[in-house]
């Protein structure tokens, strides 16, 4: 068996990790497995842009040239894919989730219904069996377990394939070994239909700082639902103190200074991988000096995806509320919107619903201290689609209509006819 171990620790001086992941690896060397092992923090792996252009200019591959071609490669040609990482902040660590996000050309642009909801179409034949091993913090219990075994059984769905384990290093190499050997039919479960968790109620804040997740830092999505949640909040006498973006990961220091410094913060991101982008990531792990001080600020979120559903970000949600715990941060909620994709390139006039929504949200934490829950129903939209549409649906995502906003990219960039590409085919 061909198998593939991602080592995300990003910390070189947790070497019980790596000595973990080595012992691990020759007892698969020994049973015969063909094992490559990428260390990942090793590697010069860019963050994700955001450009897609690894679906519109160059399909199937990322348009820099960095390591994460060798590792996608390998990936894909591999019988089984071992996501290994501590966990830090209650998520793994960063130098994984930036290697997951440049995965995205392994699979398609263009929607496909799976298991009742909108998932990417497959870009090969095959795939690898995933499992996920995982390094406790001192404060790890089994809802953060849970929390993240389900983020990434929803990734491995989206990689046309399944998670068959979640295990700790807690558990003896030879425990993994036999969950690598063993094929699982059914892989583990994650909880679906998902409710909204509600947000507390504070002192209505004077002042609110933004923090700003795009990959494509101010011309992205998010910055513009942003935008318009400010628009509401100093319309009803607050200010906004700043507008920090992500991307800029060399003004980590000033980041976490003004959040330390701030009164409420919203930090807004695209849904990546099934989380939050490698950027904001690492943003969340720059923040653990903070870890419980006192008086930090009320902190909530606002996320957007191009899936039209908004079950896909629930998940998601149950860690950001466990991370406003961490921090010792009144939770204000998430603020979630289904089929985000397109914001940034509407006519004002086609997002005035959306505006509105995101303007009275504003206006509800300045004057009450809280999202109003009614508004934040509304901009949820459908959590997922009623059976009875689904078929309508597995028709519309087949039609030319859906796919053209790629279609259209893909023809002015003149790789229509390599849309289909399988570059990292052996």
């Amino acid at each position: 068996m061909k198998i593939t171990i991602m080592n995300g620790n990003g910390n070189p001086q947790d070497q019980g990790f790596d000595d973990y992941l080595s012992r691990l690896a020759e007892a698969l060397t020994t049973k015969q497995h063909e094992v490559t092992t990428f260390t990942l923090r090793d590697l010069d792996i860019k963050f994700c842009t955001g450009c897609f252009g690894c679906w519109v200019k160059t399909p199937g591959e990322c348009v820099f040239k960095d390591a994460s071609h060798v590792v996608c490669r390998a990936v894909i040609n591999s019988d089984f894919l071992l996501w290994a990482a501590p966990l830090r902040m209650g998520f793994p660590d960063a130098v994984l989730k930036r290697m997951m996000d440049k995965s995205i050309p392994l699979i398609h642009p263009y929607f496909e219904v799976d298991q009742g909801e909108a998932h990417h179409r497959p870009r090969y034949e095959h795939y690898p069996r995933l499992g996920l091993l995982l390094q406790t913090e001192a404060d790890t219990d089994a809802e953060d377990l849970r929390i993240v075994s389900d983020i990434f059984s929803r990734t491995a769905l989206n990689m046309k394939s399944r998670l068959e384990f979640a295990l700790t290093t807690q558990e003896p190499v030879d425990t993994v070994v036999r969950a690598m050997a063993t094929e699982a039919v059914e892989g583990v479960p994650f909880a679906r239909d998902l409710l909204a968790l509600p947000g507390v109620r504070i002192t209505p804040p004077v002042q609110l700082t933004l923090y700003n997740g795009s990959p494509r830092g101010a011309k992205g999505n998010t910055p513009v639902m942003l935008q318009q949640l400010a628009q509401g909040f100093v319309a009803a006498g607050g200010s906004i103190t700043d507008t920090f973006h992500l991307v800029r990961q060399n003004e980590l220091a000033l980041f976490c200074d003004a959040f330390a410094a701030a009164e409420a913060v919203l930090v807004g991101f695209p849904l990546y991988t099934d989380a939050m982008p490698g950027i904001v990531k690492t943003f969340i792990e720059a923040l653990e000096p903070l870890r419980g001080r006192a008086n930090n600020p009320a902190l909530g979120f606002v996320m957007q995806s191009g899936f039209p559903e908004s079950t896909h970000m629930r998940h998601v949600e149950r860690y950001l509320a466990k991370l406003a715990a961490r921090l010792g941060s009144p939770y204000l909620g998430a603020l979630i919107k289904g089929g985000g994709e397109g914001i940034r390139l509407m006519p004002d006039n086609m997002n005035r619903k959306l505006f509105k929504q995101l303007n009275a949200l504003g206006r509800s934490l300045r004057l009450a201290g809280q999202f109003d829950p009614d508004a934040v129903r509304a901009l949820a939209g459908r959590e997922r689609y009623p059976a009875y549409l689904i078929p309508l649906f597995k028709v519309l995502v087949k039609t030319p209509f859906l796919a053209a906003y790629w279609d259209n990219q893909l023809k002015a960039n003149g790789v229509y006819e390599q849309r289909f590409a399988q570059p990292f085919k052996d």
